[in-house]
């Protein structure tokens, strides 16, 4: 492949492939249209009429000055026919508004059934597609094709993860499956796709910066970048039968356009008629570049013939050293090029200023090369670029009539790509730009449409590594911005059924799920819907899960774990003399196991915790508990909790156990805890 280059084609159907929707709204328009036009033809006519009114003839300066008998009959006859056909036009007039109001109906009837067509069907009367015309080179093989695969971006599509775990009664097993909630608009429907999901940014620009060596010791001057090459010599000898051509081309007429040759790269040997001629002073010389404006004595003197030899210019007492050097760099050449250049490099970027286009180029102090004299003075110094001139895919070639820069590359203008759209436009007669800002403000659309309860974006969930999830089976999603889910995936994860009670704040058992990401990938956050055999139980939220993770998800209230929680408070001095207040609290936890199967019960409990402020005045001591309980560590993302303990204890079928547990607060006698000592 040796070149690509992006296009629009623009498909007009037959009109029998037209639907009947789009037939029939076509033909309430035009009767909207019509009746409109003859209302405002009869409201003409209405302020016609009502302008009618009897004229008299001027008295003449010199004629008799006896009054003269009015037209009586002519006036009565005239206010009769203006009362006669104003009663016609107002009578029009309302039958016309009430089929016009009627119309609007039908109209608006025409449209929201179009509105609720398929979207691929939406633009049949003129569809825009994308395209690219590719350049190949070598033959194919005669007995076998060639197989083209073509990647690119279209805006306009969303999702964001869901999962669907299913789980037994006893809660020992369960499926875990990923979904994805997909959501698009880019104009035609996705059937029978291979569809992928991920996280990554695809319009994040994903370039690998070029670092630069640093050296430490004599100066050197920098390596020659790759990518580079000095233009050649006599480039604007190639174009001396163009500036011939130009030159003898006759004035176009008044009238004739002058923008017919802007899309055209090569001049046409039959059309060197229609081209504007370039030699003479107008707007068609204007400099394109501001390094054209670098030497002021470029240009030839009014009246002479292209190609001769051009005075030097005059001395300048205070040029700019900077200045100084391109305009003797383009000196000796003048006398035997027909067209001088000012440069004979690539250009710089328009948006650069005088400075900053010769800094682009690093010409320290000499020529800035090509077919130029000079060398026996001075050699020519080697040229670095900049970036902008290295970056092939968003450089362009400039026309053979762009003074200084013809036969050169240079960065390709942002409204390029506007100005194609134009030029599409005016060659297929629709207004593709329209088109496309129309189409721009549908898919940006999508971005407002809620999401799913509990669900995140996934590229908030996943800030700091980028994952993928191909979709199993070929999937179908609809461009009607509306919410598809689609199976991704089945999830391999370990089950552990839990159920947790936290007596002191409520005393019911909740049922919990210890799910451990078993794959090598991260599981995004995201709603699961939890399903109990053949029953919907919950929806419940699912927190970001790295590979090798567990999480607690909570399933309710299990009703066949029946809690009871007992305290006791004793308030005693103690200590040497008696100086001291001991606060003995006591805890019983009984637990009782109605299901039919073995339960795993985590049972948690605080004990009061000293700030490092009052450790010297309070002592915490934890006198008897059983069975013995432990710290317990909480799960990624569950918060910290200071002094909490856990017992975790196993049930069988109709056990029940008691948990118990003393501990005794030690302060000062003449000191009291904030709020009352007792702590249960």
């Amino acid at each position: 492949m040796r070149d690509l280059r992006p296009t629009y084609d623009v498909q007009l159907p037959p009109e029998l492939d037209v639907p009947a929707v789009y037939r029939a709204l076509d033909d309430a328009e035009f009767h909207h249209m019509r009746l409109e036009s003859q209302l405002s033809r009869v409201a003409q006519e209405l302020e016609a009429l009502s302008k009618l009114s009897p004229g008299f003839p001027p008295r003449p300066k010199d004629g008799p000055s006896e009054p003269r008998e009015a037209p009586v009959a002519a006036m009565m006859s005239l206010m009769s026919f203006v009362d006669a056909e104003m009663a016609t036009l107002h009578t029009r007039k309302l039958d016309l508004e009430r089929q016009l109001r009627d119309a609007e109906h039908a109209l608006n009837l025409c449209r929201l059934r179009a509105a609720a067509t398929s979207p691929e069907l939406r633009g049949e009367r003129a569809r825009i597609y994308r395209g690219v015309v590719l350049t190949l080179t070598g033959p194919l093989p005669a007995d076998q094709g060639a197989q083209l695969a073509l990647e690119y971006a279209v805006q306009g599509a969303r999702w964001v993860p869901t999962y669907d775990l299913r789980l037994p009664r006893t809660l020992e097993e369960g499926t875990l499956r990923m979904r994805a909630s997909v959501l698009q608009r880019t104009g035609e429907d996705w059937t029978g796709v291979k569809l992928s999901v991920s996280t990554a940014d695809v319009a994040r620009n994903a370039e690998v910066p070029e670092l630069k060596a640093l050296r430490i010791g004599r100066h050197q001057p920098p390596p020659a970048r790759s990518g580079w090459r000095e233009p050649p010599a006599g480039l604007d000898e190639l174009f001396a039968g163009y500036d011939a051509a130009i030159a003898s081309a006759p004035a176009p007429t008044p009238g004739e356009p002058l923008f017919g040759s802007a899309v055209r790269s090569a001049p046409d040997p039959q059309d060197v008629s229609k081209e504007a001629p370039r030699g003479g002073a107008g707007p068609q010389r204007e400099a394109r570049n501001k390094s054209d404006l670098a030497a002021p004595d470029m240009a030839a003197p009014p009246g002479a013939p292209r190609g001769a030899p051009r005075p030097p210019a005059p001395a300048a007492p205070a040029m700019p050293e900077k200045m100084k050097r391109m305009s003797s760099a383009s000196a000796p050449s003048r006398a035997s090029k027909p067209r001088a250049a000012p440069m004979e490099v690539l250009d710089a970027p328009p948006e650069m200023d005088f400075d900053e286009s010769e800094e682009a180029l690093s010409d320290e102090g000499g020529t800035l090369g090509g077919g130029g004299g000079g060398a026996e003075d001075r050699a020519t110094p080697r040229q670095e670029p900049s970036d902008a001139l290295l970056d092939y895919d968003r450089l362009d070639l400039a026309s053979a009539e762009a003074p200084g820069a013809r036969g050169r590359l240079r960065p390709r203008p942002a409204n390029v790509a506007r100005e194609l759209q134009v030029l599409t436009a005016m060659n297929v007669h629709v207004n593709i730009t329209t088109l496309i800002s129309v189409r721009e403000q549908e898919t940006s659309a999508i971005w407002t449409v809620p999401a799913p309860a509990w669900s995140q974006p996934p590229r908030a969930t996943s800030q700091h590594f980028d994952a993928r999830f191909d979709v199993e089976a070929r999937a179908d999603v609809p461009s009607d911005a509306v919410w598809h889910t689609v199976p991704v995936l089945t999830v391999p994860m370990g089950l552990a059924a839990e159920y947790v009670c936290v007596p002191s704040v409520e005393p019911r058992a909740f049922r919990t799920v210890r799910l451990e990401n078993r794959t090598p990938y991260p599981l995004l956050a995201g709603p699961v819907d939890v399903t109990l055999e053949n029953e919907f139980l919950m929806t419940s939220p699912l927190p970001t899960m790295a590979p090798g993770s567990t999480q607690r998800l909570g399933l309710g209230v299990e009703e066949s774990i029946k809690v009871a929680r007992n305290t006791r408070f004793d308030e005693a001095t103690g200590g040497m003399f008696g100086g001291s207040t001991m606060l003995t609290h006591q805890v019983s936890v009984e637990l009782a196991n109605r299901l039919s199967s073995r339960v795993l019960v985590e049972v948690c409990e605080r004990v009061p915790s000293v700030p490092l402020s009052a450790e010297k005045d309070i002592k915490v001591e934890e006198m008897e508990v059983a069975p013995v309980w432990q710290k317990r560590t909480p799960l990624p993302g569950e918060p910290k909790v200071e002094g909490e303990r856990a017992w975790r204890v196993v049930l069988q079928p109709g056990e029940a156990q008691t948990l118990k547990a003393t501990w005794t607060v030690k302060i000062p006698g003449n000191k009291m805890l904030g709020g009352g000592n007792r702590r249960t």
